[in-house]
């Protein structure tokens, strides 16, 4: 079963994608902080980063840059989520496998996502 690391503050979004993405067989650890996520088990590396970029301690894109740059987590897919953001205006700072605007479509988010993971 594929591996998916959520990381998103908004409990409804978090949900819905937790549900969905269970409901496609793959196995979701979400998080709703950049601290919770910092807390996770190192050893367990998983398919695909899924981050928001707004967060309430930090940002995905800070997130992105640091799994980018760790050597352990080479060919694992970083997805950023974000209303607000651009990927122009984030590409200088990390550079994702994909972005996709919220609000998305769920379908098109699932598609996506299984075209990322290796």
């Amino acid at each position: 079963m594929r591996k998916i690391f959520l990381v998103e503050d908004d409990h409804a979004i978090r949900e819905i994608l937790e549900m969905f993405l269970t409901s496609e067989n793959y196995s979701v650890q979400s998080f709703s902080t950049v601290s919770e996520f910092s807390k996770r088990d190192l050893t367990v590396i998983p398919d695909l980063y899924l981050f928001d970029v707004m967060l309430p301690d930090g940002s995905g894109i800070d997130l992105c840059k640091q799994i980018k740059s760790n050597n352990d987590h080479d060919g694992v897919p970083v997805m950023i989520m974000s209303a607000h953001a651009q990927l122009s205006q984030i590409s200088n700072y990390c550079e994702p496998d994909d972005f996709i605007s919220k609000p998305f479509d769920i379908d098109n988010l699932l598609m996506r996502i299984e075209k990322i993971i290796p």
